[in-house]
């Protein structure tokens, strides 16, 4: 089967969720590619490279599967069904998930990209709770804080106790939507206090 960034990029989302994106190296993808190391360098300049693909691919898919999780949702049951999403999304995807963490270069226009395409895709959810200003970095961080911790503890092994994980998640999701309730419900007070006087 011919090599080309395509098989490279789904090769390596196959040994990156396996073996974790550590794991990664460039002979052992030359190796089930079946293709000799240096031939890989006429398609990609390194395990950095590599790595870029998958961020790419990687944002682009947790950005389709949220979108479609959250279709004709709004408020709690969009945010609830993003949040579900995604975390289903990084168990699935451990590997290729780990390579969309990292913050693009700035030169790198097409991750930065991605990344601003997923983070509006986030705030759609968030959309009926109005937030404004620093309010909506707080929100969308919260966000992705609760799920990125959570599978990163979830993963590693760390929640051993045998309280169902499902069911901490779901506690969590609520707190998070009780807390944005009332963070909106705050920032509309103060708007409206501050248009009478």
């Amino acid at each position: 089967m011919k090599v080309n960034l395509a098989r490279i990029r789904q090769e390596a989302g196959f040994l990156a969720n396996r073996r974790g994106l550590d794991g990664l190296s460039m002979s052992d993808l030359a190796q089930v590619l079946n293709v000799r190391t240096p031939s890989l360098y006429s398609h990609v300049a390194g395990i950095g490279d590599v790595k870029r693909l998958l961020a790419l691919h990687g944002l682009a898919e947790l950005d389709s599967t949220v979108s479609r999780a959250t279709i004709g949702r709004s408020g709690p049951g969009a945010v609830r069904a993003l949040l579900n999403a995604y975390r289903e999304f990084v168990e699935k995807n451990p590997g290729v998930y780990a390579a969309t963490v990292p913050t693009p270069p700035r030169s790198d226009r097409e991750w930065s990209g991605a990344v601003d395409h997923l983070m509006g895709t986030f705030l759609a959810s968030l959309q009926e709770y109005d937030l404004r200003g620093p309010e909506v970095v707080h929100a969308l961080r919260g966000l992705r804080s609760l799920v990125h911790g959570f599978v990163s503890l979830e993963s590693s092994g760390a929640l051993k106790h045998p309280v169902n994980r499902d069911e901490s998640f779901a506690w969590l999701v609520e707190s998070f939507l009780a807390a944005l309730e009332k963070m909106a419900a705050q920032s509309r007070k103060k708007r409206e206090t501050g248009a009478r006087t």
